[in-house]
């Protein structure tokens, strides 16, 4: 009887499993919407960015206090070079910024499936790492009743790509349409 129980119980979960891995690797969210025009990913964006940052941190560690602007082109494309670089399993990353919060959408790579992700959020950069903080995520095609699962996976993924930052000044970042901006305290 309890042997009976115990299959039935573990069938149901590995049928839910397979549905909700299924339902998330079909179809699924559409693409953030930009705030501030065609989003363009490359080396030159990329490299832009780090440049800015560089020049941001060394006023900071100089003593004065300073302030940077990115554009969506510039943290999209720094965003895909860093998940590229620490082989993140995130792909086709893109950073819309609206105001007050951001949406994020990538690819996200897991025991051989590719799932379409979309978060919506912001992040804290009060001290230590940076941590996102996702008001909404929609996962493949995933209905939010059954989203806790895979929805954990992708936060872990996100808080996994994250803890190799360190915030080293006190941070305070300000989100508008298309841009994002970061004053910072030494």
């Amino acid at each position: 009887m309890i042997f009976g129980l115990v299959s039935g119980l573990l069938l149901l979960v590995v049928i839910l499993a397979a549905v909700i891995v299924a339902l998330a690797a079909t179809g699924g969210p559409s693409e953030c919407a930009p705030g501030g025009g065609p989003i363009a990913i490359s080396d030159a964006n990329s490299s832009g960015f780090q440049s800015k940052w560089d020049a941001f941190d060394a006023t900071l560690d100089g003593g004065a206090a300073s302030a940077v602007n990115f554009n969506e082109s510039e943290i999209s494309s720094r965003a895909q070079s860093y998940v590229d670089e620490k082989d993140v399993p995130f792909s086709d990353v893109r950073t819309c910024v609206q105001d007050g919060f951001g949406e994020g959408t990538a690819t996200f790579s897991f025991l051989g499936f590719d799932v379409k992700v979309k978060v919506r959020g912001t992040l804290d950069l009060s001290g230590g790492s940076p941590e996102a903080e996702i008001d909404d995520i929609e996962i493949g095609n995933v209905p939010g009743f059954l989203i806790a699962p895979a929805e954990s996976l992708v936060d872990r993924a996100i808080d996994e790509a994250l803890a190799d930052l360190e915030i080293e000044h006190n941070y305070t970042l300000t989100l508008k349409k298309g841009e994002a901006s970061v004053a910072g305290t030494p």
